[in-house]
């Protein structure tokens, strides 16, 4: 009797679980995914390690955009389902695993018969996790300043930018019925030379035109090696004249739209290989329109990571002078600070030397050593007692770190020259020499700089028979 008690309790219990798996199954199938999800977790709670229901939470989670949780249940599920290693590939992607999504997307390629007509697709998407993989190992320290979401169509308002850089306009072009793009325009501060986008069979390209006397030369493409098959956008010249930013799409993108640097070489009269800018700059999602404001020591970008539908966020952030990479073991650190979740923030001292042309509200270095005459020194910011006399100061300390961050260039160009092909050596040569000249002049400057300042505060002290 006993013996058939059990036996009924488990039927009517086995009874009862096929009925929820059904149920989930069904919920699933009719996209009921939050339902769905809740049937597969209370079963689970009677059957942690059952691969189909381990399976299909993870997959309600995988439409419901729940990354974390789908990994961790799709890896619980085991090999018996071969489409796990399918969006295993493309959640540990979006999760910058990169090195994981290589494996996964080489485990589902694996699977497939040689005749499957999908393999091209695979193989190019394990091109680019190999690309990520190898990028999020440099992953770039930058200092953000701000932040803001606007509308897509809307999005340089966010770019506060002088005219001394130069003027971007966008203008929306209809490709087709289905797509419209930005087509950017963008013209130097002399408004000598225009870099802009346009459609080409649907394609977009990025072509230049400069100015004659009276007229424009004809448009044409801006290089071979910068137009691709694929699509270019948002170009933007810095100041220095020979480097350029832009966004592709290409093979070297690692999603969307990537931020690409090149610089001009002059000794063949075109670009060098652009380089992907890296992360966190990139990312899966599209990246574009950066510009970099090389007098107030600012930069902006653009974004649709993590934006709904018609909107971007537009990041403010500071300029390395010299790239400094992330170096941590800490490998989820990294992959939040690639993904811009964690960040080192600008300081607000900073940010206002930067952006007013007047004395900013905090020197950040109060403490100082400036010798006036031979019985007077000063040793704090307000010692000083002329009229312009704590803003003579702060433009020279401004001056002396220039010079410290052009000496630490040079440095940077000389150990990049050491190892550099032929072609890149001669305009490795040209920007170091460049730089010294700069260098000669800063010296020069702050040298004027200093001499004025002490006469100016030796001529109030006289004055003002000030002992």
């Amino acid at each position: 009797m006993k013996f058939k008690f059990i036996f009924f309790s488990l039927f009517i219990t086995l009874s009862l679980l096929a009925q929820r798996a059904a149920d989930g199954e069904k919920l699933f199938n009719n996209k009921q995914y939050e339902k769905a999800r809740t049937t597969y977790e209370n079963l689970l709670k009677q059957h942690p390690n059952d691969a189909l229901y381990n399976y299909r939470l993870a997959r309600c989670c995988y439409e419901l955009k729940d990354v974390h949780t789908a990994i961790l249940h799709f890896e619980m599920s085991g090999n018996k389902y071969p489409l796990r290693d399918l969006y295993l590939a493309e959640l540990y992607f979006n999760d910058y695993q990169f090195d994981k999504s290589v494996m996964a997307y080489q485990t589902y390629l694996s699977s497939l018969k040689s005749t499957d007509d999908r393999i091209p697709e695979f193989e190019a998407k394990i091109k680019i996790s190999e690309n990520a993989a190898r990028l999020i190992n440099k992953v770039e320290d930058i200092a953000i300043v701000d932040s803001i979401v606007v509308n897509k169509t809307d999005f340089l308002s966010a770019y506060k930018i002088g005219s001394e850089l130069g003027s971007i306009k966008s203008d929306q072009l209809k490709l087709n019925s289905k797509k419209t793009v930005d087509k950017i325009t963008y013209s130097t501060q002399r408004e000598d030379r225009i870099y802009k986008s346009d459609s080409i069979k649907g394609q977009m390209d990025i072509f230049t035109s400069y100015k004659l006397l009276d007229e424009w030369s004809p448009t044409i493409s801006v290089s071979k090696i910068i137009n691709t098959s694929a699509n270019e956008n948002y170009p933007f010249l810095s100041l220095d004249g020979i480097t350029l930013y832009f966004a592709s799409d290409g093979e070297n993108s690692i999603g969307g739209y990537d931020i690409f640097i090149t610089r001009f070489n002059p000794s063949n009269n075109g670009f060098l290989p652009p380089e992907n800018l890296g992360m966190p700059f990139n990312s899966p999602a599209n990246d574009y329109m950066l510009v970099i404001d090389d007098i107030h020591k600012l930069g902006w970008f653009a974004t649709d990571r993590n934006q709904p539908a018609g909107k971007v966020a537009i990041y403010t952030f500071v300029p390395n002078n010299l790239k400094t990479i992330i170096r941590s073991e800490d490998k989820e650190y990294i992959r939040q600070v690639a993904q811009l979740k964690k960040y080192r923030k600008a300081n607000k001292s900073y940010l206002n030397s930067t952006t007013q042309k007047n004395v900013p509200t905090e020197i950040p270095d109060n403490q100082i050593e400036f010798v006036v005459n031979d019985s007077v020194q000063y040793t704090h910011i307000k010692d000083f007692k002329s009229e312009n006399g704590a803003k003579q100061w702060y433009d020279i300390v401004k001056t002396k770190t220039q010079i410290e961050e052009q000496k630490q260039e040079i440095e940077t160009l000389r150990n990049q020259y050491f190892n550099a092909e032929e072609e890149t050596k001669k305009t490795l040569t040209t920007n170091i020499l460049d730089l010294e000249k700069h260098i000669v002049d800063n010296k020069s400057k702050l040298e004027k700089q200093i001499l004025t300042l002490k006469n100016d505060e030796n001529n109030f002290i006289s004055k003002n028979l000030i002992p």
